[in-house]
C-alpha cells in the first residue's frame, strides 16, 4: 500500500514538473510581436437582439475588410504586453497593455490600460504560429456566449 502511494506521489511530481517545463517554453515561445493572420469571432444574441453577428477575415484581407492596420501585440518577457492599433495612416488608436501570464494550456491577459479586462484563451504554439480559441463577451451584450478564435503570425 506504501508503495502505491509514493508511486502515485512521484507520478504527480513528474506531472507538475512536466506541465511547469511546458509552461516555461510556451512563455519563451510567445515573446516577440504577431499579427493576425485569421480571425473569427462569432456573437450570438448580438447586443441582446434575436440575431447572430459573425466577423472572419484573414491577415491578406485585414485592411480592405477592417479598414484599419493589422493589429500588432507585443508580449515581453517581463510578463507585459502591449496591442498596437493603427489607422490606415499608420497613426495609434488604441495601445492597450497589462500583463500576460501562461497556466498549462490556457493565456490569461489582463488589460490595465485603459481599464482593467481579463481575457482568458485556450492556446497553441507550433513554430511562428499560435492559435486562440476563447468565449468572451465582445460586442458587450453582457453575455459571455461570443465564440473568439484567432491565428497569429510572430513578426
Amino acid at each position: 500500500m506504501k508503495t502505491n502511494k509514493y508511486l502515485l506521489f512521484c507520478i504527480s511530481i513528474l506531472a507538475f514538473n512536466i506541465l511547469i517545463s511546458c509552461s516555461q517554453h510556451a512563455s519563451r515561445a510567445i515573446v516577440g510581436t504577431w499579427e493576425i493572420a485569421h480571425l473569427k469571432i462569432t456573437m450570438p444574441s448580438y447586443k441582446n437582439s434575436d440575431s447572430t453577428q459573425n466577423i472572419e477575415v484573414l491577415g491578406k484581407d485585414w485592411e480592405t475588410k477592417m479598414k484599419v492596420k493589422n493589429i500588432q501585440t507585443t508580449y515581453a518577457a517581463d510578463g507585459t504586453y502591449h496591442s498596437l492599433h493603427r489607422n490606415l495612416q499608420g497613426k495609434t488608436t488604441y495601445d492597450p497593455a497589462g500583463r500576460w501570464q501562461i497556466i498549462q494550456d490556457t493565456i490569461i491577459i489582463q488589460d490595465t490600460i485603459p481599464k482593467r479586462i481579463t481575457y482568458k484563451f485556450r492556446f497553441k504554439i507550433k513554430k511562428n504560429q499560435i492559435e486562440y480559441w476563447g468565449v468572451e463577451d465582445f460586442d458587450l451584450d453582457g453575455k459571455v456566449d461570443d465564440q473568439y478564435y484567432s491565428r497569429q503570425v510572430k513578426l
